[in-house]
């Protein structure tokens, strides 16, 4: 009987023992199982980053490499404004001007690449102040909406919006040299984009009942002989007259239209909506 009380005694143990052995196991696999969890969140969170990464990064030109130029001029009122601005500090973004009322444009670093390459990204390199109702030029002079304006087209409109003065701030934008009309950004004016070599922008002040089509396009020979020069013969600067610069290559002949940018870009201006407007948010332009 005592042999028998024994074994019992035994058995039971080992069957106690057993069933700890069993149950270890399971409580072992919690640590690996948190450990594929936090690899399985820490995989999620990278792809969340990249995609919202690359939904920020530049999209399209200009890109790192491109040498774009393009012509600008300010219109007050009823004329150009014939000063030309050089930078005011070390040029750091690549898109600047040297004084030759030209913009040249070629990003140094991607934060002005794609479209990050804007207006906004050029006034940060030269004495201008712009906002959607205000430009204000390094000799101080200052075009804004709320000041007196410019004289009205029609004084003598029965429509007193028409008749008196009064001013809006637009930038007219020809896409390549052969275009004959302009788009029109009077909102976000910061974020008018550069999309090619060759354009035309127009800092217009004008009185609200002018047309965006009666907004003249500036005088484009120099930025059409400077384009036709091989890089090495491109000028900063070749003097001025009172019609604006002048470049001499001392052949004194028109520019031939084969050695203009070539471009698909249709002369017309392009309504609100189209996939040019859509390009990396840049503003909805009015049409003609």
């Amino acid at each position: 009987m005592a042999r028998s009380a024994a074994a019992k005694k035994v058995a039971k143990a080992a069957s106690a023992g057993g069933s700890g052995r069993g149950f270890r196991p399971r409580r072992d696999l919690l640590f690996p199982a948190a450990m594929l969890l936090v690899v399985i969140l820490g995989v999620v969170l990278i792809l969340v980053a990249r995609i919202e990464r690359s939904e920020n990064a530049p999209a399209g030109p200009p890109r790192l490499g491109d040498h774009w130029h393009s012509l600008y001029a300010i219109y007050d009122c009823d004329d150009f404004i014939l000063d030309l601005y050089p930078n005011d500090v070390d040029d750091l973004s690549g898109i600047h001007t040297h004084g030759d009322g030209l913009i040249h444009i070629h990003p140094f670093h991607t934060g002005v690449t794609g479209q990050f390459a804007t207006v906004g990204s050029f006034m940060g390199e030269i004495e201008f102040e712009l906002d959607d109702s205000k430009i204000e030029l390094p000799d101080g002079t200052i075009l804004d909406e709320s000041g007196e304006g410019c004289a009205s087209p029609d004084p003598d409109s029965d429509d007193p919006d028409i008749a008196e003065p009064g001013a809006e701030l637009r930038i007219m934008r020809w896409e390549t040299l052969q275009a004959t009309k302009a788009l029109a950004f009077t909102e976000d004016l910061r974020d008018v984009r550069f999309l090619g070599d060759g354009q035309i922008f127009v800092f217009a002040y004008v009185h609200p009942s002018v047309e965006n089509a009666d907004v003249p396009r500036p005088d484009d020979a120099f930025l059409r002989s400077y384009l036709n020069l091989p890089p090495e013969d491109q000028p900063l600067v070749d003097g001025s007259t009172e019609e604006g610069p002048v470049l001499d290559d001392g052949g004194g002949s028109e520019p031939v239209e084969g050695d203009l940018p070539v471009t698909s870009e249709p002369n017309e201006t392009v309504e609100p909506g189209t996939d040019e407007n859509s390009m990396g948010g840049e503003p909805a332009a009015a049409t003609p």
